[in-house]
């Protein structure tokens, strides 16, 4: 916690009497906080206990459009649906939210709106935290009462599913909610916070900034979208933390005002502020006691369908057979592939397929991604342990359903078995770090260095590609690309996938192969090209698939 988030957060405690934050922001009535317009229209409410003042929406695809029309900024990014002007602008990385800050600061100076000491800029995580109401932004010294206040609470209050006009979410995805929207809504639709603020839940995701952090990889997302609808992802602390470049339908930003001379005034009177007061404004804000059945409760997942149901009989299957296709008890396609002892798996494994695994063996999927998951669509976010512990289980279950015998095994394939599966049987090296890229012409949708992919053919990220599209914003249903020459679907793209090889000279690494929806680099998406991680790491693009193994002929 910085020395300025430190005096900030004592601020806060003295304004407390007049903004009790810890009250659900729905659940009030918008309070006189004062206001200032811009030039482009839009709305700056302040917010207590921040020394800034908060656009009332997200940044519009008007602004944006202004924006544009008055730089040399280039952008070029379209979303797969349609927008009207007072729309939440998309497809925003974190450098194109803070260009635009940058010019409408300038701009507004020029005009003589602002002065040197004013400015635009995106809000930081303690400014955000503030803003939604959490307790105590940025502070280490929270009770633990306080802790798990701030923990079960979500933007509108403690109900789950969201009340009516809580925003606007992946609606289909939560029982008992509808919001009317199936991509982004109009800002300003929904319910605001106390303070005048309109989809600090939903809408479109948010970026935050801190400015004393010079060089990110990585960046925060606040608040949820259209899109999303797991509810730990929906809490009001809740942070998505993402590649900087990172640019998707789901994807805005907005502004906040900031006079410098006004934060420096309010820095002063917050260092006056006495610990006996802070300690007894802490406990008004905490609002009484928690209740701990209430919080396992909100802690429960959605249970979503039944994993179990429309199962294959499989009295009816028949058993698996060296050098032929086979469809398994999982409803799973193999195919012969280089040897004939091997089959592999023609899809990744499916949500509905990892889901049964983890009820029969009553796991939990901790890192589940975030965004719309079909049970067609791959299974992602898991570790290497997780897909290995997946194959020695289903090979336990085929063996007892006598669809395989007892010498089979499933497992994943090896780095050489991937590649032959994907096409690419020319490769040389004596280990995955050798081959790595050796091979600069076969993609697996084509052999001979094609490129882009043809439209439609392998779930990439499209919105960095020059020359191609699909319709799919992150993961596909598994049967949804091309084919490759093999007969095998989606070793291009949707998600990249685990192998069984360690990385050489990297203990505790394994091999990943394969493009993924995230995808846009052509010498990435090379067949022969490799990533290597952690085995206990897992990443929202990568999933995998498997090899059956079967005993040699007698």
């Amino acid at each position: 916690m910085t020395p300025c988030a430190r005096i900030l957060f004592s601020f806060a405690l003295l304004v407390t009497a007049i903004s009790p934050l810890a009250v659900p922001c729905s659940a009030q009535t918008p309070a006189k906080t004062a206001e200032r317009t811009n030039t482009l229209g839009l709305k700056f409410a302040e917010v207590p206990g921040t020394p800034v003042f908060f656009a009332t929406t997200e940044m519009r695809v008007s602004d944006w459009q202004a924006f544009l029309a008055d730089s040399d900024y280039e952008w070029t990014y379209h979303p797969h649906f349609e927008q009207g002007p007072d729309h939440p602008v998309v497809g925003i990385t974190l450098q194109d939210a803070k260009a635009f800050c940058n010019w409408l600061t300038d701009k507004e100076r020029k005009d003589g709106k602002l002065n040197s000491a004013q400015s635009y800029r995106l809000p930081t995580q303690d400014e955000w935290d503030s803003a939604i109401g959490l307790l105590a932004p940025g502070n280490s010294n929270l009770s633990v009462e306080e802790k798990l206040a701030d923990e079960r609470r979500f933007p509108w209050g403690l109900e789950w599913p969201p009340p009516a006009k809580a925003g606007n979410f992946a609606d289909a995805e939560i029982p008992g909610f509808q919001d009317g929207f199936p991509f982004t809504a109009p800002v300003g639709r929904f319910t605001p916070t106390r303070d005048g603020l309109y989809d600090l839940a939903g809408n479109v995701w948010e970026w935050c900034w801190n400015p004393e952090i010079r060089a990110q990889q990585t960046g925060v997302l606040r608040g949820g979208s259209w899109a999303y609808f797991r509810r730990e992802c929906l809490t009001s602390g809740y942070r998505y933390q993402v590649p900087v470049d990172l640019r998707m339908p789901t994807i805005g930003f907005r502004c906040v005002y900031e006079d410098q001379q006004r934060t420096t005034t309010m820095l002063a009177a917050a260092q006056v502020a006495d610990s006996k007061e802070r300690a007894q404004r802490r406990e008004e804000l905490l609002g009484g006691a928690v209740d701990k059945g209430a919080l396992d409760a909100m802690r429960k997942s959605l249970t979503g369908n039944d994993p179990l149901a429309n199962l294959p009989n499989p009295a009816t299957m028949i058993p698996a057979t060296r050098g032929k296709p086979n469809v398994k008890l999982l409803g799973m396609e193999f195919l012969p592939v280089g040897a004939d002892h091997a089959l592999i798996c023609s899809t990744e494994v499916r949500v509905q397929d990892f889901e049964l695994w983890l009820k029969e063996t009553a796991r939990s999927w901790d890192k589940k991604p975030p965004f719309l998951l079909g049970a067609s669509h791959p299974a992602a976010a898991l570790t290497w342990a997780d897909a290995q512990a997946f194959c020695d289980w289903l090979t336990m279950k085929d063996q007892t359903a006598k669809l395989i015998p007892a010498a089979a095994k499933y497992r994943l394939p090896t780095d050489l078995e991937w590649s032959r599966a994907a096409g690419l049987t020319t490769e040389t090296g004596a280990d995955p770090a050798q081959r790595d890229r050796a091979d600069k012409t076969h993609y697996p949708w084509s052999a001979t260095g094609a490129f882009p992919p043809p439209a439609l053919s392998v779930n990439l990220d499209a919105s960095r590609l020059t020359g191609y599209n699909d319709t799919y914003s992150y993961t596909a249903p598994v049967t949804a690309e091309l084919a490759s020459a093999t007969g095998v679907i989606g070793m291009g793209g949707n998600v990249a996938e685990w192998c069984a090889d360690e990385w050489p000279g990297a203990p505790g690494e394994r091999v990943i192969r394969g493009g993924s929806w995230q995808g846009f680099d052509k010498e990435l998406l090379l067949t022969s090209a490799r990533r290597h991680a952690l085995a206990d790491s897992a990443q929202a693009d990568v999933g995998f698939r498997c090899i059956l193994e079967l005993p040699p002929s007698p």
